[in-house]
């Protein structure tokens, strides 16, 4: 999934729910821009937001058709992240960050 596929998905659960992007940033305590450019696939939300979103919404990663291995490399990634102290944080931190931009800068040749 995308930014657009995820935007698409909030958008179409937003709707359902009856909620303005208005109201849905409200609750969230969110600017109503910043949904708008989450709907729009322009951003990503943070995790902490769009875990808020999700429990507003009444909906769980899997109405996302996120795929179950998808799921399971998440659940298995946030639960190193859980247990690490500061000090696994400080080495695993920049080595994401390395990865993460890897992976953005492959995407954008693709």
């Amino acid at each position: 999934m995308d930014k657009k596929d995820i935007g698409r998905k909030i958008k179409e659960f937003r709707k359902r729910k009856g909620l303005t992007q208005e109201q849905l940033a409200e609750i969230v305590h969110m600017h109503e821009k910043q949904i708008s450019r989450i709907e729009a696939g322009i951003h990503f939300p943070t995790f902490d937001n769009f875990v808020k979103i999700l429990e507003v919404l009444n909906v769980t990663l899997k109405d996302f058709d996120v795929s179950p291995q998808q799921l399971d490399l998440r659940e298995r990634a946030l639960h190193i992240i859980e247990q690490a102290d500061n000090d696994d944080l400080l080495f695993y931190t920049p080595m994401l960050e390395v990865l993460q931009k890897c992976i953005t800068k492959t995407n954008k040749h693709n």
